[in-house]
């Protein structure tokens, strides 16, 4: 019981990131199943067309209403297929960019997403539209989880849990309290057991007097 007080809190939704490589006939992308993006995810747009004088550039419609607006959608900036570097390693253009990257908040609305692929090769531009499913963060454990009940008294401590949740209190600070309870009506448990022995071995020495 003690050492349910020090274990974490539940732990958050480990970031995935999906890549969209950029080419010369559209987008492609994989890495991730559609059901398995979800919010906290991040798409990483990738340009990859090699056709010369060629440039990308990636649109989403975040506040999704199916048109693109710069002042609160997300546009990335241009991207090219490769940068030039000096003899250092480091950008000789440090305004080249070859990616971008575009992170969905936790508690961003689900449902369709529409970005858009602009491409752009000497005086031809060409834009193609794409879609994806932002699907709910659901957190669930397999097996019993630190704070599950088991056993009598598990209504009054489920009655408990809702009651703190309701109020805002964490998840931690709830195992927490439940953790005291328990140690609490251990101490008490185990001093009752100890006084009934000593009564029962104070019966047994009266007992064994009278005999005498």
């Amino acid at each position: 019981m003690l050492g349910l007080m020090g274990l974490p809190g539940m732990q958050a939704h480990e970031q995935k990131t999906l890549s969209v490589i950029l080419l010369d006939d559209g987008a492609v992308y994989g890495n991730i199943t559609d059901p398995s993006f979800v919010q906290g995810n991040a798409m990483w747009f990738k340009m990859e067309d090699s056709t010369e004088n060629s440039t990308m550039v990636a649109r989403l419609d975040v506040d999704q209403d199916g048109v693109f607006n710069a002042s609160i959608d997300f546009e990335s900036e241009v991207m090219v297929e490769a940068c030039d570097l000096d003899e250092n390693g480091s950008l000789v253009d440090e305004t080249c960019v070859v990616s971008s990257t575009y992170v969905f908040l936790g508690n961003a609305s689900t449902g369709n997403y529409t970005y858009w692929i602009e491409r752009t090769q000497n005086a031809t531009t060409t834009v193609w539209n794409y879609t994806i499913y932002l699907h709910e963060d659901v957190h669930e454990e397999d097996g019993p989880s630190p704070g599950d009940c088991f056993g009598a008294g598990c209504e009054d401590n489920a009655a408990i849990v809702e009651e703190i949740g309701s109020d805002g209190i964490s998840d931690e600070a709830v195992l927490q309290l439940l953790a005291v309870v328990a140690f609490i009506g251990i101490v008490f448990l185990s001093l009752s057991i100890r006084k009934d022995r000593l009564e029962d071995k104070g019966l047994a020495s009266v007992h064994v007097n009278e005999e005498e």
